[in-house]
């Protein structure tokens, strides 16, 4: 066991990660004996209650256990994954509640989110490294590769939702924005066909993937429909009969059902209505709202297999048109 220490950081928490790295690497296996409080404290120059502290830590989080003639050793080999998300959401919350569902007992799992802020982003990884087995990361845009990574073992990660740059280096179960997008709607076409216009809701600083919006164009444009994008706060003058309103987000989606509720708009009659992501509130709210979506339980399924196997996963999952009432 090697112990390098960072003045910076506590080292009661630096040998804990080393033990439990030690553990995680198979230096230590399940029922051997650890070094004893005495030895580690002589040759590492650690205080005994700073040695005893680690231990505790180790022996609370179930990683090791203490006996009377044993002293310190390996209870089980549990391993540690850093999971980092962008935002939490109704179908972030479907993907790691599958992800957990299908994982034994033995693994622990660190869940932050990074809410799209690049210092935030950073910091969680550089903190992280060295002290997890593997790392579940939503990189910080769809569009942009986040260097930061490159200070990680990229055997040890597993890029999920976002990832348009190239990452081949990496494993990753991501979902598409872009033809996708023209796909999408074109499945939809003899519903779409009933109305004149598309308008995008969908403001500039949107965390949507931006490249989608190209492919949104062409689709109006090889099919016949007028279309326009909403980029600014909308109201009452912005909702017109015979059309459809794509959202970004569902805080828009759920503006414009109090909006056309207000008018007295039927949704899928006097104008439709899609959004992003599914979510169980979608299938309930008005006759159900029609939606554009990546499956993230079969995400969470497929991460979940990765940590089990650790056997390199490079996949999309498919995104589909799911319609309901509101086209």
């Amino acid at each position: 066991m090697v112990l390098e220490f960072d003045p910076n950081k506590s080292k009661v928490r630096q040998l804990a990660d080393a033990i439990r790295t030690a553990i995680s690497s198979g230096e230590y296996k399940e029922g051997d004996a650890l070094p004893s409080i005495n030895k580690i404290s002589s040759e590492h120059g650690l205080a005994r209650d700073t040695v005893y502290k680690a231990f505790q830590d180790l022996k609370e989080k179930g990683i090791i256990e203490s006996a009377p003639t044993k002293g310190y050793f390996v209870s089980n080999t549990v391993n540690n994954i850093f999971v980092l998300l962008d935002i939490f959401s109704p179908y972030k919350d479907n993907f790691y509640k599958e992800l957990t569902a299908n994982l034994p007992l033995n693994y622990k799992l660190d869940l932050y989110f990074h809410h799209y802020n690049k210092r935030s982003f950073n910091h969680m990884i550089l903190d992280s490294i060295g002290r997890y087995d593997l790392y579940l990361i939503t990189n910080l845009t769809n569009d942009i590769y986040s260097d930061v990574l490159d200070r990680l073992d990229n055997s040890k990660v597993l890029l999920v939702d976002l990832g348009k740059f190239k990452k081949d280096k990496f494993s990753y179960v991501c979902q598409g924005f872009d033809t996708t997008l023209y796909d999408c709607l074109t499945s939809g076409l003899s519903k779409l066909k009933k109305y004149k216009e598309i308008d995008f809701i969908i403001k500039p600083d949107s965390e949507h993937p931006s490249s989608s919006i190209p492919y949104f164009i062409q689709f109006c444009e090889d099919n016949g429909f007028r279309y326009k994008f909403i980029e600014s706060d909308f109201g009452y003058s912005d909702i017109t009969p015979g059309t459809v309103y794509l959202t970004a987000n569902h805080n828009d989606m759920i503006k414009m059902v109090k909006l056309c509720r207000s008018l007295n708009y039927k949704l899928g009659e006097d104008v439709g209505l899609i959004t992003f992501n599914d979510a169980p509130m979608l299938e309930v709210i008005e006759n159900g709202i029609t939606v554009i979506s990546t499956d993230f339980r079969q995400m969470g399924k497929l991460a979940a297999e990765y940590i089990k196997t650790r056997n390199k996963i490079q996949t999309y999952i498919p995104t589909k048109l799911i319609c309901r009432g509101s086209l």
